[in-house]
């Protein structure tokens, strides 16, 4: 959903149809509040890195959740880091740091392709979700000049 306006909040589901085409398999329902000034947000929605490199993402929330904790989530096993540095079990490292100005930032470290999916920001009940692709590191080439 992009371009939202107010008149937009209210109740709307979403379903994926796998087997006949008159009965969804899988139905949910979404209660979506469209406000000028969200409560949680991202600079950018999606972030690119390399193999061995590392990324930011950003993450900002309103003063109402400055004491809530924050987190960054991976979708793809449900894991959860907060503020301070964690080391993963894919060899790379993610650290949170929160500014207490209403913003919080994410680096993953050491990146791996494993690494690659969709996470989110967190605090409180809301959640924002990031795309992370992770390409191979260019390999380098060593000329040798002399003669």
């Amino acid at each position: 959903m992009r371009d939202l306006q107010s008149g937009g909040t209210g109740m709307y589901w979403c379903a994926v149809e796998i087997g006949g085409i008159t009965e969804p398999d899988v139905k949910e329902d979404i209660s979506i509040t469209v406000k000028s000034d969200p409560d949680l947000s991202v600079v950018e929605g999606s972030v690119s890195g390399q193999k061995g490199g590392s990324v930011s993402v950003q993450c900002l929330y309103s003063a109402g959740y400055q004491n809530e904790q924050k987190q960054w989530c991976r979708s793809k096993d449900k894991r959860c880091y907060t503020v301070g540095r964690t080391d993963t079990s894919q060899n790379s490292a993610v650290q949170i740091s929160d500014d207490g100005r209403r913003s919080f930032s994410v680096e993953m470290s050491g990146l791996q392709k494993s690494d690659a999916g969709w996470y989110w920001c967190k605090t409180g009940d809301l959640q924002v979700p990031i795309h992370l692709s992770v390409s191979d590191a260019p390999s380098g080439r060593i000329t040798n000049t002399g003669i």
